[in-house]
């Protein structure tokens, strides 16, 4: 039997798996992060997309489902925007977790209060540069994000392959892959390349427990394929679901406008509008055959994950023997 003792993201967050759902927004509310910490997994709830009592219930939801530890992320330019950062920190720090993330921000300036609360604190980051940055700035740790995810991105992004070894190679903190991870295989894969935790947001997109319409979850599962649309800004795409309507929007039938799913999001998130907007996913969604809950995900990730570490461990030839 193995464990992750040992493992710097499991010492931080307090999970037993280095296993997080992505915080998208609207999507990674209090059901959702609460069943992946029930799993042993980091749920880890987003803060940015309602008032800070709506993500209080939401927080109070995911806590009456497990007394595992929960993280909060923070989407920092959003939140400034809505004038709501330090109404969120207040909250946040008064005890109920002792791990945050952030995203599209300097984390700088929020540091010294964080560690002062107690609390680590993880940067996502899409290129060395922004790594780099956030080590300067005092975070725990890197959230690394390739360009097969299913957000938005610059054309220049580099894929979680050569990203991740790029910044494992300038820094020793540690390392969070996101961007392609849908299950224990490319766990491990994450790990060869300098990772000590893997962050999957497409597969947990379309788990049993995630918010979203069951039609955006088939539409992922039946996936065949996605493509990535320029949003209408230049040097800048979303990565959605191969379908009728994202071909339409692909032939410029249908503008975007600067709209990442070129119509109505909550038409589709609430009522499954899938002909309405577009269906955003990572290339992992072509990975993904069936909804299951999120303890069901966690657990085959783990063991398919250690599967893998000792089938390669296995093509080891000990010194002196003869390989055939």
């Amino acid at each position: 039997m193995y464990s992750f003792e040992g493992n710097r993201v499991v010492r931080d967050t307090g999970a037993v798996f280095p296993i997080f759902n992505a915080p998208i927004g609207y999507f990674a509310r209090g059901r959702l992060a609460g069943a992946v910490s029930a799993a042993g997994g980091v749920g880890l709830m987003e803060t940015s997309s309602q008032p800070v009592e709506g993500v209080a219930a939401e927080f109070d939801t995911a806590r009456a489902m497990s007394e595992a530890p929960i993280g909060l992320q923070m989407f920092l330019r959003v939140l400034k925007q809505a004038e709501r950062l330090d109404a969120v920190l207040d909250w946040a720090l008064d005890g109920r977790t002792r791990f945050m993330a952030s995203c599209v921000g300097d984390p700088g300036p929020l540091m010294a209060r964080i560690h002062g609360a107690g609390v680590k604190l993880y940067h996502q980051v899409g290129s060395l540069a922004q790594a780099l940055k956030a080590e300067d700035a005092g975070v725990d740790g890197l959230i690394v994000e390739g360009a097969e995810s299913g957000g938005i991105r610059g054309e220049r992004d580099l894929q979680t392959f050569s990203l991740l070894q790029q910044v494992r190679a300038r820094t020793g903190l540690p390392i969070v892959a996101a961007g392609g991870m849908a299950d224990g295989h490319s766990m491990a894969g994450a790990f060869a390349l300098g990772a000590e935790g893997v962050m999957m947001g497409t597969r947990f997109i379309s788990c049993a427990e995630s918010p979203v319409h069951e039609a955006w979850k088939q539409a992922v599962v039946g996936a065949g394929a996605t493509l990535r649309l320029n949003i209408g800004k230049p040097g800048v795409s979303m990565r959605v679901v191969v379908n009728d309507y994202s071909e339409q929007v692909a032939r410029g039938e249908v503008a975007m406008n600067g709209n990442p799913y070129a119509g109505p999001f909550m038409e589709l998130f609430r009522n499954g509008r899938t002909d309405l907007a577009m269906v955003g996913a990572g290339e992992s969604a072509v990975l993904i055959d069936a909804v299951k809950p999120a303890a069901e995900i966690v657990a085959e990730t783990v063991a398919v994950f250690w599967a893998e570490i000792e089938r390669l461990a296995g093509l080891l030839t000990p010194a002196g023997a003869v390989s055939r």
